[in-house]
């Protein structure tokens, strides 16, 4: 016969098990997503893969819900990577967001050349005259 503490071992572990399955068909679900979406948009979906970005329980409509963030990656020519995000609402797809802004490239300062001088005259010692 189980005991209490033995029953409620396996209930918490049956929970876990649970949820551990539903964070990976959410998983699963946002990866298709990601991908159908890049397919339609006409971009390429890089890594095949999404992680996960953000998770909290939000009220929407008036009911509480899981909304699960997920980050990937896409490419407009094959050669560039650009960040993405979807946004599941309760297992349901809530908005993609493709960020294709430029970033910000700072151009390096042109390289200094110095020029080696035997010449020792371009020096000029430091004086200072007293009245």
């Amino acid at each position: 016969m189980l005991s209490i503490k033995s029953l409620l071992i396996l209930i918490a572990l049956f929970l876990a098990g649970l949820a551990l399955w539903h964070h990976w068909h959410a998983r699963e679900r946002a990866e298709r997503l990601a991908r159908e979406t890049c397919r339609r948009m006409g971009v390429q979906f890089l890594d095949e893969s999404v992680g996960q970005k953000q998770w909290r329980i939000v009220r929407e409509e008036g009911r509480w819900m899981l909304r699960r963030t997920y980050a990937f990656e896409f490419s407009r020519t094959g050669s560039d990577r650009w960040p993405g995000e979807l946004i599941l609402l309760g297992g349901q797809l809530a908005g993609v967001e493709f960020n294709l802004v430029e970033p910000a490239t700072t151009s390096p300062p042109p390289p200094r050349t110095i020029t080696p001088t035997t010449e020792h005259d371009k020096v000029v010692p430091l004086r200072r005259d007293r009245p």
